[in-house]
């Protein structure tokens, strides 16, 4: 710390305070939920004051962190916080940080939309009671096994059910506004969007797996076997790098006629080598 900045001098219930916030970090750095909320706590309240200009150096001496690393702990622990009523329960920092969308819409609702989300979460959890298949040491699968992603529809769903949203009644089929509805009506009503938006996004993700995928290309192996196997004698391969009139430069890759000085092929021009290249060896195809 500077000599030039003294020492913020905490009261007396502060300094208990940092203390116990202090002792929840040295004794949960592998509880990130417990770690995140003492720091974001003393960064909120500037107890770092007491001995660092800054909450960057206080990280840095005090606990080993950067601004970052903490910044990650701290947003997984706001966001297991907004996932915990709903009974999602993030194993990790990585996990919970998977969630910060879906958290952020959550947090937007109301407390009874979001115990809609809860039933929600609960209906799509795999089974949870004792002797459930898949069940490991006694414990079944949780309800934060539901997908992030199908988290954040199940939120975005029940945002967008205003009273006034017009909606299919799930009895009649009749278009009626929502709040119309009674409470179980409207769940089904909920449910039903939720389930054909989570089948649509699963498709897509099916769809996007099993679509083939793009050749890769080890640009400057290709380079060189296509040197060797593939030009004529008197041929070569130039990648040449020029200006582009715009202060940037652009590279072009070309088969050339080492006789003539012809070109036979050429890519189109790129701001990288390895896009250069490839674009020739798309050329070639």
């Amino acid at each position: 710390m500077s000599d030039a900045t003294p020492p913020t001098q905490l009261q007396p219930h502060e300094r208990a305070r940092l203390s116990s916030l202090e002792q929840t970090v040295r004794d949960g750095l592998r509880d990130f939920r417990r770690t995140g909320q003492a720091l974001s706590e003393i960064r909120d309240n500037e107890f770092f004051l007491a001995t660092h200009d800054s909450f960057e150096a206080y990280l840095q001496d005090r606990w080993g962190f950067t601004a970052p690393q903490a910044g990650r702990l701290i947003d997984a622990a706001d966001v297991a916080r907004v996932l915990e009523p709903l009974g999602i329960q993030p194993k990790n920092e990585a996990q919970a940080r998977s969630y910060r969308a879906a958290a952020k819409v959550i947090e937007e609702l109301e407390p009874e939309q979001q115990r809609v989300i809860a039933r929600l979460v609960e209906a799509a959890a795999p089974d949870t009671q004792p002797e459930a298949e898949g069940e490991v040491d006694g414990e079944a699968d949780l309800p934060w096994d539901v997908p992030a992603a199908e988290v954040r529809i199940m939120a975005s769903v029940v945002k967008k059910m205003q009273p006034d949203a017009l909606v299919h009644h799930p009895d009649s089929g009749d278009e009626v506004p929502f709040d119309t509805l009674s409470n179980p009506e409207r769940f089904e009503v909920i449910r039903t969007h939720v389930d054909q938006k989570t089948q649509a996004y699963r498709e897509k993700q099916e769809a996007k797996a099993n679509a083939p995928q793009a050749e890769k290309i080890n640009w400057a192996d290709w380079v060189l076997n296509t040197a060797a196997q593939n030009l004529s004698h008197g041929q070569r391969l130039e990648i040449t790098v020029e200006p582009d009139g715009s202060g940037a430069a652009r590279a072009v890759a070309r088969i050339v006629d080492g006789g003539t000085g012809e070109v036979l092929s050429a890519g189109a021009g790129a701001v990288t080598l390895k896009k250069a290249v490839l674009n020739l060896a798309a050329e070639l195809k």
